[in-house]
């Protein structure tokens, strides 16, 4: 059996168990898919279709993962949901930090995407894909994403939300305060105004000295809406600036602490890209289109950490890394993983529904 055949039936497998309720042909051709960004390590059809061992021509398979993606009735929000969901259950027996982040994808689109982070990862939850180019986009659009994760969160988690100073408008985190029971913490403009007491100051007026953290509760966020919300001036010892930070937290450190993880992030699209699947260089312009093929990148993408995680918790990393310490990513080490076990013959595990290394869920 070839190494392309172990990999499509050991995913087609995993994916009948998982997604019962589907049509059988919808169930192939994602687990198609699946096999062909991994194998090929690009999210272009054309490649992806080179990568499956079937005995229709490559231009017939790619027809076929066309279609998928052009297919009205394939629900993204629907079959990602249970994969989703699973990531927020498994992680809720501690606080669920989420962040947003945007990037190009395709040809002329901007997808946003909301994760929650793990192990210095961004694991993807919901995702809107918009034609545009990079820059700030909408509050809508931030609401429309936030929405899409909310009935997802097990019921009692605590949630942080962070962001930088493009997600911090305040119809969205109105939204937060009036639907969610979620905290968030988000860096903000020093230009913009609050009112704290009775005037109306720039944010830049509030001065710290380096080293120190400031926080002045209850102040008027910008004057449009007025929402009140803590301001936090921070000017960490490593920072040539002072940082600005919008919270409902009531810890101004706390919030520091959330926010301070967003340096440690690998994101999820720089995985995506060049140092994983190219989904950039789709080639694909529609967002329905680029959103559909998000459901196998994502899934490809959590296996992949899976079998990171697996390396890690076994031991296994030092057949594929340094003896002395780790110095690959989560995600490159799955990467890594099952290209040696397909070269060793040996067996490996195929896993969607993402499983969190316990001993390390207190690692940020």
């Amino acid at each position: 059996m070839t190494d392309r055949m172990k990999v499509y039936t050991q995913i087609l497998k995993t994916l009948k168990k998982d997604l019962r309720m589907f049509h059988q042909g919808y169930v192939v051709t994602l687990a198609m898919m699946i096999t062909g960004i991994v194998m090929g390590k690009k999210a272009q059809l054309s490649v992806m279709s080179a990568e499956i061992p079937h005995n229709a021509k490559d231009r017939s398979i790619e027809m076929r993962m066309s279609r998928f993606v052009q297919h009205d009735k394939v629900d993204v929000e629907i079959t990602y949901m249970p994969f989703a969901q699973h990531i927020l259950t498994s992680l809720a027996i501690e606080p669920l930090t989420l962040a947003m982040d945007g990037s190009q994808v395709g040809r002329g689109c901007m997808v946003l995407m909301v994760g929650v982070i793990y192990r210095s990862r961004l694991l993807p939850i919901a995702w809107v894909v918009y034609k545009g180019k990079k820059g700030h986009t909408t509050a809508e659009r931030h609401i429309e994403v936030l929405k899409k994760v909310l009935p997802l969160v097990p019921e009692k988690s605590e949630v942080i939300l962070r962001g930088d100073a493009e997600y911090d408008t305040t119809e969205m985190l109105t939204w937060v305060e009036t639907e969610t029971s979620w905290h968030f913490a988000m860096h903000t403009s020093p230009s913009i105004l609050v009112k704290n007491g009775i005037t109306w100051e720039k944010i830049k007026e509030f001065t710290v000295r380096k080293g120190r953290l400031r926080m002045i509760r209850a102040v008027d966020f910008t004057k449009t809406s007025a929402l009140p919300a803590n301001l936090i001036v921070w000017w960490g010892a490593e920072y040539e600036n002072p940082i600005y930070l919008v919270s409902n937290l009531p810890n101004g450190a706390h919030a520091c602490w959330y926010y301070r993880r967003r340096f440690r992030i690998e994101t999820f699209f720089s995985d995506q890209k060049s140092r994983g699947f190219h989904i950039h260089k789709s080639h694909l312009s529609s967002p329905e289109r680029i959103s559909r093929l998000l459901i196998a990148a994502c899934l490809a993408y959590i296996w992949m950490v899976s079998l990171g995680l697996f390396t890690l918790s076994n031991g296994k990393h030092k057949l594929i890394d340094r003896t002395d310490r780790v110095d690959k990513s989560i995600f490159r080490l799955g990467v890594d993983w099952l290209r040696y076990t397909l070269k060793k013959g040996e067996p490996f595990d195929v896993c969607f529904r993402f499983q969190p290394d316990k001993s390390a869920l207190h690692v940020g």
